[in-house]
């Protein structure tokens, strides 16, 4: 075999590897990315329900739920379906778990959303990690509550 002909050769696989490897993570992307959703819109029900609960933390998927009773909590923003679509909110409990014993005056203790299986979310849309919504939503909080004594 002569030498061009194994640069040819050695240039092809790497193309195919390339290739290969940029499809496997389109599809790994594309695989996962309800799951993103949910998790994503689940951050984002938890936030609300605090806001609309003195910072407590739900106990339950149905307690969770009570936020989008409402006409203010039909307005909630869903990124994997329409505001207010209490179907595809009731589905969530079947992409992602919640720990309904999270403690919010330590939030840095655990992840309190999660897949299942209590692993991290293999794909999150950036700035969208449920447990990071959470997160900055308790610190802001944090920072604007009066201190005690005033």
């Amino acid at each position: 075999m002569t030498r061009g002909r194994k640069i040819v050769i050695v240039v092809g696989a790497a193309i195919v590897g390339a290739v290969g490897w940029i499809a496997h993570g389109f599809l790994h992307t594309l695989r996962h990315v309800p799951e993103a959703y949910a998790a994503w819109d689940t951050g984002t029900l938890l936030t609300e329900y605090m806001k609309q609960h003195d910072d407590q933390w739900p106990r339950s998927w149905d307690d969770l739920l009570t936020v989008l009773d409402s006409d203010e909590g039909r307005k909630i923003p869903l990124r994997g379906a329409q505001a207010g679509d209490v179907a595809y909110a009731r589905s969530l409990r079947e992409k992602v778990s919640v720990d309904w014993t999270f403690d919010p005056a330590n939030p840095g203790a655990v992840n309190p959303v999660t897949p299942h299986g209590g692993k991290k979310f293999p794909v999150v849309w950036e700035g969208a990690n449920p447990n990071e919504i959470i997160r900055s939503y308790l610190s802001t909080r944090a920072g604007t509550r009066p201190s005690a004594g005033h």
